[in-house]
């Protein structure tokens, strides 16, 4: 076996269209615990959003990356090993600047610190969606339509939901006016059952806090050596840990930036994509 860790994306890539984890998946992820390898989560969620999708690997999975790479957490005690924090003068100017948007401004928090998973700001008007995502997952919010420099600290990410291309735009404003001082990106969210529209993610991020930041952190405690790392994931944040590990394995239903990156392509997410990378690697053939 050529790698030590295998860090996983989540949704479009571990789990299929029903947010579950298919048994052919879970036999490969302790197919590869068995074989020695540490086998990682690294999602653009939250501990408490991702925990309920993980409940049939929770004996063989240790620690997870969740909010694309801000935040390590115990798998089964959500307790943070270690947290990328945005400084908290740039978090105000971040949420001044969408404040003025109809849809809330979301600032995701460690939880273990604060008390809450998410800070709602801004307008406050959650979309359906996000309110029927904060209720699935049992989220802890709070409400607050001011905010100062003093109500900010421990936030990992601040965000928006919001319906249609109109990311796109904000995206760019956001580029435009914070520079190299802020990660941004957008991309499709988890949809609702029957959405009347698809629903966008926008995350804001500290600079240099991404995926390939969380795991290299992780493999560094193990003394792992990029070269044996290997990474699976679909979507554009998944394109640092895909392009920078020593094997980026894109999903057969991977978007194009990200499929463009990596060594390899696997099945799609609803044909155990998963499963078969690992069987390969496993096997030696990757």
């Amino acid at each position: 076996m050529r790698y030590d860790l295998i860090a996983v994306d989540m949704d479009g890539t571990l789990l299929g269209r029903d947010g579950e984890v298919s048994k052919a998946n879970q036999d490969a992820v302790r197919r590869a615990v068995d074989a020695g390898v540490r086998v990682v989560p690294c999602t653009g969620r939250g501990w408490r959003e991702a925990k309920f999708a993980l409940e049939g690997l929770v004996d063989v999975i240790e620690v997870g990356i969740f909010v694309t790479g801000a935040m390590v957490n115990q798998i089964n005690s959500g307790e943070s090993v270690e947290i990328a924090e945005i400084e908290p003068h740039l978090a105000k100017e971040l949420i001044d600047f969408l404040g003025a948007e109809p849809e809330a401004v979301l600032c995701f928090r460690d939880a273990n610190v604060v008390g809450h998973d998410y800070l709602v700001t801004g307008s406050c008007e959650l979309v359906g969606n996000t309110s029927w995502w904060f209720e699935k997952s049992s989220i802890r919010s709070a409400t607050m339509p001011r905010v100062g420099v003093e109500d900010l600290h421990a936030v990992l990410r601040v965000g928006m939901v919001a319906c249609g291309p109109r990311l796109i735009e904000m995206e760019e404003k956001i580029r435009d006016a914070f520079a190299d001082r802020v990660l941004v990106q957008h991309f499709m969210g988890v949809q609702m059952p029957d959405p009347v529209d698809t629903v966008y993610i926008l995350e804001v991020f500290a600079a240099g806090i991404d995926k390939w930041r969380g795991v290299r952190w992780l493999a560094d405690q193990y003394g792992i050596k990029t070269s044996r790392i290997a990474c699976i994931g679909d979507e554009i944040n998944d394109v640092s840990m895909l392009s920078n590990a020593g094997l980026g394995v894109a999903m057969g239903n991977a978007v194009e930036k990200a499929a463009i990156v990596a060594n390899r392509r696997t099945l799609s997410n609803e044909q155990d994509g998963v499963a078969y990378a690992i069987h390969k690697m496993l096997d030696g053939e990757w």
